[in-house]
């Protein structure tokens, strides 16, 4: 084939991508400025289904330049990188004037990517701006990403860091009765279930108490893709989708082994069983009826529990249930810490969100619940450290958080 033909062929791919995107539906009133969500969404999805097919040389250009851009970005705080138990991590002081104090805060944060994508350079601009506008060491972990690492390398890795820090907060001047761990997406429910693991397992009862944790539209089942958020929001291309979540959650768990067959079975929660939708621990920890009606749009429906594939689910039914790997799973949620939890309109896990800020709510914990309506997943940061696309509701919504934390850390 001659080099021509090659060039014309994937002119053409691109060119029918491209027509398939724009031709998507897209709500109108996502963030008061559809057409620069509608834009990073595009971005975002040519980066996760076109880049695997970019000669290695050029991929790696193109994210070195990306990570690059993106240390650019934000405020000028002084870092470091390190390595805590074996664990790479970024390490952000400010020094600037007015920054020091006797003993600060401290934030653990767990970046996003479905487990799949992205690394601290990416959320550089993020996690500077929050150790400047609060005045906290700020720790980024660099844990180890699926398909290869699929889990639970994710949550040892971000387990490992923490509990080090924990043990050596004297260095980094940090009062130990104010620490936060914090996540967005996929890092929400690795700061849920890292939370889980310090609160719940006897060998971490030694250590400084966790005060805090942030969770920002956070991934925290895979078990149920039929909730009213997913229904509502799991065809539309606003960053997130069904068809991603389940491409992320299927690597997650099962590496590159899953493939087609699990995630096709996922997004019509066909990788259940008829008797595990109807057991005791799924219609408590993920009972619709946790989210309010207002949230259920016109047109909802609850699903159906008479069907299943008895074999899909008996190959991942440990992983699936595992607090570790889906936090809205552990039962008994009674002695976590406070939890600030952010939820978006248009984001398919609104609904795990919520139904994670009522049962801690049941369970005697405190919470602050924030949902943001024409919100969307990936909106929280402002101009200087937003991760894909920048709107009025993005930073709005990290405004709240920071005079929030400000008066609980």
């Amino acid at each position: 084939m001659g080099k021509g033909v090659l060039a014309g062929l994937v002119l053409a791919f691109l060119v029918a991508i491209v027509a398939y995107l724009v031709h998507l539906p897209f709500p109108d009133d996502v963030a008061d400025s559809p057409w620069e969500v509608r834009k990073a969404s595009y971005e975002l999805m040519l980066h996760v289904y076109v880049d695997p097919f970019l000669p290695t040389g050029l991929n790696e250009w193109l994210h070195e330049k990306m990570r690059t851009h993106a240390r650019a970005r934000g405020p000028s705080v002084p870092y470091r990188d390190a390595v805590f138990d074996r664990v790479q991590v970024r390490i952000f002081v400010d020094d600037a004037p007015g920054g020091k104090t006797s003993k600060r805060p401290a934030i653990v944060y767990y970046h996003g990517g479905g487990f799949v994508l992205f690394e601290p350079d990416t959320y550089h601009a993020l996690t500077s701006q929050l150790a400047r506008k609060l005045n906290a060491v700020v720790i980024s972990v660099d844990y180890r990403l699926a398909p290869k690492y699929p889990f639970p390398a994710a949550i040892d890795d971000c387990t490992a860091a923490t509990v080090w820090f924990l043990e050596h907060l004297n260095e980094y001047n940090v009062d130990p009765a104010r620490i936060a761990l914090m996540g967005d997406s996929a890092g929400g429910n690795l700061a849920a279930a890292t939370t889980q693991r310090l609160t719940f397992d006897h060998k971490y009862r030694d250590l400084p108490k966790v005060k805090l944790q942030v969770l920002i539209y956070p991934v925290l089942q895979a078990f149920d893709f039929q909730t009213p958020s997913y229904q509502r929001n799991g065809h539309y291309p606003i960053l997130l989708n069904k068809v991603l979540m389940a491409w992320f959650m299927d690597f997650y768990l099962n590496g590159r082994n899953g493939g087609s067959r699990v995630q096709n079975a996922m997004m019509s929660n066909d990788h259940t069983s008829a008797a595990a939708k109807r057991s005791p621990l799924v219609q408590k920890c993920l009972s619709h009826d946790l989210i309010p009606d207002e949230f259920k749009q016109l047109g909802y429906e609850a699903p159906s529990t008479d069907f299943g594939d008895e074999v899909i689910y008996e190959e991942i039914s440990g992983v699936l249930l595992d607090p570790d790997y889906a936090p809205l799973m552990r039962e008994d949620l009674r002695g976590l810490p406070e939890a600030y939890i952010l939820t978006a309109e248009y984001d398919v896990l609104r609904d795990d969100g919520i139904m994670y800020a009522k049962r801690l709510e049941k369970a005697g914990v405190p919470i602050t619940w924030k949902d943001y309506l024409r919100g969307f997943h990936g909106m929280f940061g402002t101009n200087d450290s937003c991760l894909i696309a920048c709107t009025p509701i993005g930073d709005q919504s990290f405004s709240d958080f920071i005079g929030f934390v400000k008066n609980r850390l």
